[in-house]
């Protein structure tokens, strides 16, 4: 395979024989200066490379490559509709062997798939089950005035199916459950170009299409189609969260969302565009072969941290171990503040995977459940409403072995943990959950009536509900505390026992929003107290005698664990994850314990 220069590619040509006597197909290349004045239009390819063991050989101008069976079906759909344009595969057109060429060529992929004339996304080389679906969200598209709720006109019916058939909607969260979107490369090829083609066989639906009718779905949904939530075959929440039994359990709420998150990063203002660390977090459960491609496989989208492509250059021939552990540097030397420490997870909602990881770095490989995921993601989002350590300047400094030291104080060692927000796995749920918390917490179970005087400004009830919310209130809850009194006591009732009748629609929306902060704050989390009285939500892992501590620009709380006594260079701990402490999550800590200020060591 003939050297690339820089900046030049190769692109594929396919060219078919022309009776029985020639090839069917002929693949060669042709090679292209992306900085060259007449770049020939072509088309860049999307899709997954799937198993690398199943592969075949293709020839390309006299080159015998070993390409996937995934690839081999993608190429003879394009060939089966004679597809006669120049186009990039990634897989043929980088020498995969060449780990030189490989890291120049990976570096190049933003501006290939920008510069493509379309991205064609291949999503499966069949036609069924998709065809139903992408019918009903062409329809969708077309006219956003039509329901989805059957009980409603006009509403959207294809083929004398509605959104109450199961092969509806199977048919919908099938063309989301290819793995085109569970694929960590596609993020970047679908964000660059200029125009997605999705097909499916020899099916063809573009990107504008896809969105549209999404969207329009998603408006009847959060409008006029509240009846959707109504039980749809038995269960009791609804067409929208009914879980696949043809695809694990996938809802189309969870289906649509896989679209939606795509074209939440879609932005034309470079001021709205998103971080790198929000990318990175917002995409951390798809897949890739190289565990390394989850920083590189995102290194081509324009962001706000677009100079870390120039500070963490695409090689590798590094470990996964070092690009994570220099990523968390780079992300805390740019952004001033330790915002990358919160993706430190640990527990039984996730599988680590990278060994040789110093506590403080966050395994982004790690197997993260879906659902802890849409929640960790919606807490990450909300860590610029804090500001634990206050105008205290960032101090992380690298030693030896990946450990580092910075500056912090204590606020207080955990005396108590339960479990936090109930899972399929809990042991504790409703009423026994709730009561163990309020009595960690120095409550009754039972509250009294949260009157006026229950939940002053600094009474104990009025912190756990506070606590309860991670600190998010709604305005209205503000503007009337006793509604909020009121939300608490609803929501208590319906997380304990069951949504009362006789609750206005008011408070029971209320309730419901309640439960989101709830769920936001304490799920994957436990609820802690500390010796001296302090509570909240804390790491999974959490256990007692583990330390709650500031450190110097820190925007919340960390709980660290004692593995050595003090030394010179500072006590040395590792990082169990970050929490939500009532009272200390606005810099209130920063005066009174600043003076104990000190060197810690996290390894």
């Amino acid at each position: 395979m003939e050297a690339l220069q820089p900046n030049e590619i190769r692109l594929l040509r396919f060219t078919y024989g022309l009776d029985d006597t020639e090839p069917q197909v002929t693949l060669s290349f042709e090679y292209a200066s992306l900085n060259g004045p007449t770049l020939s239009p072509f088309v860049a390819l999307s899709y997954v490379w799937g198993d690398l063991n199943d592969t075949l050989p293709i020839c390309v101008s006299g080159n015998t490559i070993s390409a996937t069976r995934n690839l081999h079906e993608v190429l003879q759909s394009l060939w089966t509709l004679k597809f006669d344009q120049l186009i990039w595969i990634d897989a043929l057109c980088i020498n995969q062997q060449d780990l030189i060429e490989r890291s120049t060529q990976v570096a190049l992929m933003g501006d290939i798939y920008s510069r493509a004339l379309y991205v064609l996304a291949f999503l499966s080389p069949l036609s069924n089950p998709f065809d139903l679906g992408m019918d009903y969200i062409a329809q969708s598209a077309a006219d956003p005035e039509l329901h989805y709720e059957p009980s409603l006109s006009p509403h959207l019916t294809v083929r004398g199916f509605d959104a109450r058939d199961e092969a509806l909607r199977d048919s919908i969260i099938a063309l989301f459950a290819t793995p085109w979107w569970t694929r960590v490369w596609t993020v970047q090829e679908f964000i660059l170009a200029r125009e997605v083609r999705f097909q499916c066989a020899q099916r063809v639906i573009d990107c504008e299409t896809l969105q549209q009718g999404i969207q329009n779905l998603a408006s009847h949904e959060s409008k006029c189609c509240w009846a959707a939530r109504r039980p749809a075959d038995g269960y009791p929440r609804g067409y929208l969260d009914y879980p696949s039994k043809a695809y694990s359990g996938l809802t189309l709420y969870n289906a649509a969302l896989r679209m939606s998150n795509l074209s939440s990063i879609l932005r034309t203002d470079p001021s709205e565009a998103q971080d790198l660390l929000g990318v990175i977090s917002l995409f951390r459960t798809r897949r890739c072969s190289d565990a390394r491609d989850r920083v590189f496989g995102l290194s081509g989208l324009r962001l706000q941290t677009s100079k870390a492509k120039d500070t963490l250059p695409v090689d590798y021939t590094i470990s996964t171990a070092t690009l994570y552990r220099n990523l968390a540097m780079m992300l805390i030397e740019r952004s001033k503040s330790l915002d990358v420490l919160s993706h430190v997870l640990h527990g039984p909602s996730l599988e680590k995977r990278t060994m040789g990881l110093p506590t403080w770095v966050p395994d982004w490989d790690a197997a993260l459940e879906s659902d802890y995921h849409l929640v960790y993601h919606q807490r990450m989002n909300r860590i610029s409403h804090f500001n634990a350590s206050g105008d205290m300047e960032p101090y992380w400094k690298e030693n030896s072995a990946g450990s580092i030291t910075t500056h912090g104080f204590q606020i207080g060692q955990i005396e108590d943990t339960a479990p936090g927000y109930p899972s399929t796995t809990s042991k504790l749920t409703g009423k026994s959950l709730i009561d163990t918390w309020r009595q960690l917490a120095g409550l009754p179970t039972e509250p009294q009536d949260l009157d006026s005087e229950a939940m002053r400004e600094g009474s104990r009830e009025s912190a756990f509900l506070h606590s309860l919310c991670g600190g998010i209130v709604f305005p209205p809850w503000n503007d009337d505390p006793s509604m909020y009194a009121r939300v608490y006591q609803a929501w208590l009732t319906w997380f304990t026992h069951s949504m009362p009748a006789y609750l206005s629609e008011e408070i029971k929306e209320a309730a419901r929003n309640f439960d989101f902060l709830v769920k936001n704050v304490s799920m994957g989390r436990q609820f802690i107290t500390t010796e001296d009285g302090h509570f909240g939500f804390g790491p999974e892992l959490a256990q007692k005698h583990d330390t709650v501590m500031i450190l110097s620009g820190g925007k919340l709380p960390y709980v660290l664990r004692r593995v050595s006594p003090s030394s010179g260079s500072g006590d040395a701990y590792e990082f169990m994850g970050d929490a939500f402490i009532y009272n200390a999550m606005a810099g209130e800590k920063v005066g009174s314990l600043t003076s104990h200020l000190k060197d810690i060591v996290i390894v």
